[in-house]
């Protein structure tokens, strides 16, 4: 099992990455594909939205996902 603060950074630098993919989509020319928008909005937000809610509720979350034995 990976320590707490592990999986807290590892949050953090998928939640800046996926950041920066909707700064890159807001800024560039891409944002008038179709494909890139339906990756956006049905898999970058979610993902986004997820990890967000994990960092700010990180304990509530692992004692969801723990699983006792």
């Amino acid at each position: 099992m990976m320590k707490e603060a592990k999986i807290r950074t590892i949050l953090r630098w998928v939640h800046i990455v996926l950041g920066l993919v909707i700064m890159f989509y807001i800024y560039s020319p891409f944002h008038k594909y179709p494909l890139f928008q339906i990756v956006i909005k049905f898999v970058i937000i979610p993902i986004i939205t997820l990890t967000g809610f994990w960092i700010l509720k990180f304990k509530a979350f692992n004692k969801s996902l723990r699983i006792s034995t």
